[in-house]
């Protein structure tokens, strides 16, 4: 028999925290799920870990190696494809969830008809204190956007809530034709407006159940030159999206905050390594191509002098757009 609701985790070097993890996934109120633990070529005792979880609950299944690639993308991609069920819900192996997560979230699909529900998150230090994200970074009311509000709303605070893999219920046909880039950090916030593309209606709701364990040691820690890139590959590619939708102000606002986030951290990226050099230009020869695209759709006069400065270098566009207020 299907199941309603796939819970896909992919698994690596987490055998702190593992148990803890697919403890709070099987404590779910809502008991109609399959658990995908992805075996993500852990060199520890996850493999075993997962084995002999998937023997004491036959929701559980376990792939190893089941990867399309290296890292998280990867394990979370065989995970998509893979899962049975109607709906997809993401759990890093190093957090847990509350027991009402999967059915709240998947009551608030049904009752609303939307493909993509999100909750709040919370972080949590390894000593168990929680940590809730400033007020107006939560959902403090059950809320329905569709498309354009949430593009809208993407530029409050809510941002830290949209983003990510995790604490969100997503109608797996979002994922038709769509994967996670794989090799790219936050790959989440780069696939992001694919799998907006294919919704009618985004749900966030106003309860926390989804528990971020903050840790030194993460894949992020000590990464700022990808993790800097990654952003503004992301903003590349949404601008690209609301190229493609005909929303110029949206597409002309993300490629603007991608080249005066490339300007304004220039300090932060490595370039002193030859790979990291050859990806900031190109990143930066991505960024002039959909300007120039957007300055040749648009037709505006002002458009065109801004992707002429851009093409002159990212100092002179910053110095000419924040002259220009």
């Amino acid at each position: 028999m299907t199941p309603a609701v796939s819970v896909i985790v992919p698994v690596y070097k987490a055998e702190a925290t593992l148990d803890a993890c697919v403890e709070s996934i099987l404590a779910q109120t809502f008991p109609d799920f399959e658990l995908l633990l992805i075996d993500d070529e852990s060199p520890d005792r996850c493999p075993e870990m997962c084995d002999a979880w998937a023997k004491k609950d036959l929701r559980i299944r376990v792939l190893h190696p089941a990867k399309a690639g290296p890292g998280p993308s990867g394990a979370r991609n065989a995970g998509v494809q893979a899962a049975a069920a109607p709906w997809l819900t993401m759990v890093d192996s190093d957090d847990t969830i509350a027991p009402d997560l999967v059915e709240k979230l998947l009551a608030g699909a049904e009752t609303t008809g939307a493909e993509l529900v999100i909750c709040n998150g919370c972080p949590v230090t390894e000593d168990g204190a929680q940590h809730p994200l400033p007020a107006d970074e939560q959902f403090t009311k059950d809320t329905l956007l569709d498309v354009d509000a949430f593009w809208d709303a993407f530029h409050t605070p809510w941002i830290n809530q949209f983003t990510g893999t995790a604490h969100r219920l997503y109608a797996a046909r979002l994922f038709d034709g769509v994967r996670y880039p794989v090799g790219l950090l936050h790959e989440d916030y780069y696939v992001l407006p694919d799998l907006i593309a294919h919704c009618s209606a985004v749900y966030c709701m106003a309860f926390t159940g989804y528990y971020v364990l903050r840790h030194a040691g993460s894949i992020t820690d000590g990464a700022r030159h990808e993790v800097r890139l990654a952003m503004t590959k992301g903003d590349i590619h949404r601008a690209e999206y609301f190229l493609h939708n005909g929303w110029y102000d949206r597409a002309e606002g993300a490629l603007t905050d991608a080249a005066l986030f490339l300007h304004d951290n220039k300090r932060a990226y490595d370039l002193t390594k030859p790979g990291h050099r050859a990806e900031f230009a190109e990143t930066k020869r991505e960024l002039c191509r959909v300007y120039n695209a957007l300055a040749a759709q648009k037709g505006s006069a002002s458009m065109k002098l801004r992707a002429a400065a851009l093409r002159a270098g990212l100092g002179v566009f910053a110095m000419y757009v924040r002259a220009r207020g």
